[in-house]
């Protein structure tokens, strides 16, 4: 659980800093004609770009990671006195683990609206520009909500976790 929880501080911590480097670079995406896309709309799709690869192996790792430890704090449980808490903490990484599923769908979606924004900035076509930024927003905050929601759920389950594995120390 600890790898798990490391890759998620670890993934948050550098695509926080990658979006602080790039919107910072003052790169932009020129064409031809007059459309344009300022350096921090270009710092944001190329952070974007860069980050999904990690996000999504941290959650694909989380999606393998929870049901494997669930299933061993459950067979730890019979041999200790803390049960109820180890099958609390293995619920808490199921938990986790299908939030990560969400995550996947919700990154693919998020790309999704980053290149219909990017086309429709570069096709000058202010209103669907602004529709699919709004759209790109509104799933960003999502993924940021759950991300959020599976380190506290993740953190939480290892607190469970602890106590049980130092009554089976004590033992």
């Amino acid at each position: 659980m600890s790898i798990w929880g490391t890759l998620l501080v670890a993934a948050g911590l550098n695509a926080g800093w990658l979006f602080a480097v790039l919107i910072r670079a003052d790169l932009a995406f020129r064409e031809a004609r007059t459309a344009v896309l300022d350096a921090p709309e270009t710092g944001r799709i190329m952070a974007g770009v860069l980050a999904q690869p990690g996000f999504l192996g941290v959650f694909a790792f989380g999606m393998l990671a929870g049901p494997v430890t669930a299933w061993m704090l459950l067979r730890h449980a019979g041999r200790v006195t803390a049960t109820r808490r180890l099958r609390a903490a293995a619920a808490l990484l199921l938990v986790t683990a299908a939030i990560g599923a969400g995550q996947m769908v919700l990154a693919r979606s998020i790309a999704d609206h980053a290149v219909e924004r990017t086309q429709a900035i570069l096709s000058e076509d202010p209103e669907r520009a602004a529709a699919a930024r709004a759209d790109l927003d509104r799933m960003h905050r999502r993924s940021e909500r759950l991300y959020g929601l599976q380190g506290a759920l993740l953190a939480a389950s290892m607190l469970l976790a602890l106590p049980g594995s130092r009554l089976r120390q004590a033992t």
